[in-house]
């Protein structure tokens, strides 16, 4: 599935559309600018204003901020808030494409971003979305985002990295993607990798990050059947390090993407600390598709994700994280607004309410704590029983 995270005002400021702003967000901007005034900072105003608000309110805000103080909001909450509550501000008062393109520029500048980190922000994009983190990256940063993580990273997972990010999305197709070309592109994957004495990298990474999310399932019916493992673990034989985690997220995320994001979450805070960091990063990437990443958190691990968030955190941090998480959500953005993939809506999951391959059962490895998951969780199928798809 490809997932469009980028809030609507996100999409048309890049496509050059004029930006409209409510008079409830010059009022919150006002708010904003009066918390950051005077001796001391009011955090208590900026965690209810700021992070009691949806995406696309939030990216508004802050577009709107810029215009009235000719500066950025991120710059003001740097001056005014430190640690990871004021990391965790400064995210969400900035767009989330330039958000994403600062991590990126941290992950190549030495400044402790994970390398999971980059290939969670690239795969499974839009190639709408994929053009506007291009953009934003080279307008922060002045450089091309593929010279950069070209000249940067190195070995097999320089391979993974700069194939998804020069692979356009290919829109499924039933008269192409049929059952015979699912059969040679599983053969061609095997004797790329498990079928042959080393790896060709080049073939068998092609072939996952450039496949369709409903034919990479069909591919994967088939490699089961005939080789007896699924995709996933071909990638375990074939692959080490960086690269194999890295491929097997995308695997994983194309195929069923809510469980892999849900790990995403559990990862940042299982064991010994909490990585805040990563914690900030994907609550504030996810928190549109957050109702179905829920339900399949509670299925894997057996527990509400808000409580493990609150049970991991404290202090302002941990009232800013709580009062994102339950933000409202925005409308479904329209299909029709300048891109290819889909938005997330009741329309938009059958297919997690339907029974999917083998892949979810046939990866219980991959999940150690996820025993008795299911491929049918109990997502939100309404816009009733979702919550809050509103504009604020």
């Amino acid at each position: 599935m490809t997932l469009e995270l980028y809030p609507a005002s996100a999409h048309n400021a890049f496509h050059g559309t004029a930006l409209q702003y409510p008079h409830h967000i010059d009022e919150a901007v006002q708010q904003i600018h009066g918390a950051c005034q005077g001796l001391g900072t009011d955090e208590k105003t900026l965690i209810s204003v700021l992070g009691s608000k949806s995406p696309e309110t939030r990216n508004l805000i802050a577009l709107r901020y810029k215009e009235l103080y000719r500066q950025p909001l991120k710059s003001l909450l740097k001056s005014e808030t430190s640690g990871d509550f004021g990391r965790l501000l400064r995210m969400i008062s900035t767009p989330l494409p330039e958000t994403e393109a600062q991590i990126l520029r941290d992950a190549t500048q030495g400044m402790g971003t994970t390398e999971s980190l980059i290939v969670q922000i690239l795969s499974g994009r839009s190639n709408d979305e994929m053009n506007i983190l291009k953009r934003t990256y080279f307008d922060l940063v002045g450089k091309d985002l593929a010279v950069t993580l070209n000249s940067e990273l190195s070995g097999d997972f320089r391979k993974v990295v700069m194939a998804v990010l020069q692979s356009s999305q290919v829109p499924y197709n039933p008269a192409v993607h049929n059952a015979a070309k699912a059969e040679e592109e599983a053969t061609a994957l095997y004797k790329a990798g498990q079928g042959r004495l080393g790896t060709n990298e080049e073939v068998f990474i092609g072939i996952l990050v450039k496949a369709p999310p409903e034919f990479l399932k069909m591919m994967d019916s088939v490699y089961v059947a005939k080789y007896n493992n699924n995709i996933a673990k071909a990638v375990d034989k074939e692959f080490s390090g960086d690269a194999k985690k890295s491929l097997n997220y995308i695997v994983r995320s194309t195929i069923d993407p809510y469980p892999a994001i849900a790990e995403v979450f559990e990862k940042t805070m299982k064991g010994f600390g909490t990585d805040e960091t990563g914690l900030s990063t994907a609550l504030v990437r996810y928190q549109s598709v957050l109702p179905y990443v829920k339900a399949a958190y509670k299925k894997l691990y057996h527990e509400e994700l808000r409580d493990r968030i609150s049970g991991e955190t404290s202090g302002d941090y941990k009232r800013l994280l709580l009062e994102v998480f339950d933000a409202p959500q925005d409308l479904p953005r329209s299909k029709g607004v300048g891109s290819s993939g889909v938005g997330i809506s009741a329309a938009s999951s059958p297919a997690y309410l339907s029974t999917q391959t083998s892949y979810a059962a046939s990866t219980s490895s991959l999940h150690s704590s996820a025993q008795g998951y299911s491929a049918t969780p109990a997502y939100p199928t309404s816009a009733g029983q979702q919550r809050h798809w509103i504009h604020q």
